[in-house]
């Protein structure tokens, strides 16, 4: 099972965007927040694996969330945009996101997203589990 946060002030594109994903990966657990802040609380109760943000949101920005968790976890978060700046991507990276994905409607994206969702959550599972047992070693 994967637990995702996914986060996004337009409601409409949350349900879509779980609807589509759980269709094509029933191991997906999808949580979905409007408010940014909640994500925060969230996240530091229910050690979700991953987080999906919008970049534009009226609270704070994916970036600014990205900073904020970054002060308390290491979950990895994928900003996912309709913005195709150059520059904001560059700041999203620089905040410690993983990666940066464009949104799309196309339904050939969402197996996209769903494929750097995968790699992102194992990437982060094998470097937890490699601290863990590190830690038991020392």
């Amino acid at each position: 099972m994967i637990k995702v946060i996914h986060v996004d002030d337009e409601k409409h594109f949350l349900d879509l965007t779980k609807e589509i994903l759980a269709f094509y990966d029933k191991e997906l657990n999808i949580e979905t927040f409007t408010s940014p802040r909640k994500v925060i609380e969230n996240v530091l109760t229910s050690e979700p694996d991953l987080v999906l943000s919008d970049y534009r949101m009226p609270e704070m920005n994916g970036i600014e969330l990205t900073k904020q968790l970054r002060k308390y976890s290491k979950v990895p978060v994928i900003l996912y945009s309709g913005s195709e700046k150059e520059r904001i991507a560059e700041e999203a990276f620089e905040a410690g996101v993983e990666d940066y994905i464009k949104k799309s409607y196309d339904v050939t994206h969402y197996l996209f997203l769903l494929k750097r969702i995968k790699n992102a959550v194992d990437s982060y599972r094998i470097k937890k589990q490699f601290n863990q047992e590190l830690t038991a070693q020392v």
